[in-house]
C-alpha cells in the first residue's frame, strides 16, 4: 500500500486551476499527436525526434498507469492507497511492475514480450546509448523510413508504431472496463 498523498487545504481547493490538469487519456494523445507528426515528415533528423518522442510517450504512458494501478483508492481510515487489482491484472498481460517498497510512489515497468519488448529496447537504446538509428528503406517517405542501420534486420517504423498505437488503445479499452 502507498502512502496517502500530500493533503491540500479546502481553500487550495477552490483557488486550484483545474484546467491545469490534464485528462486521463493525455498520454495516449501525447503518443497519437508525435506519431501522426511523424506520419507526415519526410526529414530524416525530425522523422527520429519524432520517433524518439513517441517512443518515449509510450513509456511513460505504462510508468502512469502502473502507479495510478497502485494508488488506485485511498483509505482514509488507514492513510494509505490500495492497488487496484483489476487494474494491474490487466496491465500485467502487457508488462512487467516492480513498485520500489522504500518508496511506494516509483514504480517500473518492463516489456514482458512482443512488440512492446522492441519498443522497450530502441527506447532504452535511443535514451541511454545512443540516437535511432533510421535507414531509408525506400523512396516513399516518411513510410520508408526503417528503425536500425542494417536494411535487412530493420523494421518498418510508422507500420511498428502504429501496432503499438492500436495494442494502447485497446489496453486503455480494457483498463475503462470496455468504454474506449
Amino acid at each position: 500500500m502507498a502512502k496517502h498523498r500530500e493533503t491540500i487545504t479546502i481553500d487550495e481547493i477552490m483557488s486550484a486551476d483545474m484546467s491545469a490538469l490534464a485528462s486521463p487519456r493525455d498520454k495516449i494523445e501525447e503518443c497519437a499527436f508525435f506519431l501522426e507528426l511523424a506520419s507526415r515528415e519526410s526529414n530524416r533528423s525530425r522523422f527520429r525526434w519524432l520517433m524518439s518522442a513517441y517512443l518515449n510517450a509510450v513509456y511513460s504512458y505504462f510508468e502512469i498507469k502502473a502507479l495510478a494501478a497502485h494508488t488506485a483508492y485511498p483509505d482514509p481510515e488507514i492513510g494509505e492507497y490500495i492497488e487496484g487489482q483489476d487494474m494491474l491484472s490487466i496491465l500485467r498481460q502487457y508488462v512487467r511492475i516492480d513498485q520500489n517498497r522504500k518508496n511506494p510512489s516509483f514504480v517500473k515497468t518492463s516489456a514482458l514480450d512482443g512488440c512492446l519488448e522492441t519498443l522497450y529496447e530502441l527506447r532504452k537504446k535511443n535514451t541511454h546509448h545512443y540516437p535511432l538509428a533510421i535507414t531509408k528503406s525506400s523512396p516513399v517517405l516518411p513510410e520508408g523510413y526503417h528503425f536500425g542501420y542494417l536494411k535487412s534486420k530493420s523494421i518498418p517504423a510508422l507500420e511498428f508504431c502504429r501496432s503499438v498505437m492500436s495494442l494502447i488503445e485497446h489496453i486503455e479499452k480494457k483498463l475503462n472496463g470496455g468504454v474506449p
